[in-house]
């Protein structure tokens, strides 16, 4: 059985990230980034396996 799908909050993706809200709407708009999940009118998330393989390419991107 596949594990459930975790959504996390903009302040946990700002936290993550270690980043203000701003940046992280800048950040959405890049090609790269995670897609929102609309969660409601005034709602969104960030699915948490695509946020941790964002980290997880910057850091390798950092190494190069």
């Amino acid at each position: 059985m596949s594990e459930p799908i975790t959504i996390l909050t903009v302040a946990q993706v700002c936290e993550r990230l270690t980043i203000s809200e701003p940046t992280l709407r800048r950040y959405s708009r890049r090609p790269d980034f995670p897609r929102k999940v609309q969660l409601g009118p005034r709602r969104v998330g960030f699915i948490k396996s695509d946020v941790e393989a964002f980290i997880e390419r910057q850091a390798v991107s950092l190494a190069s």
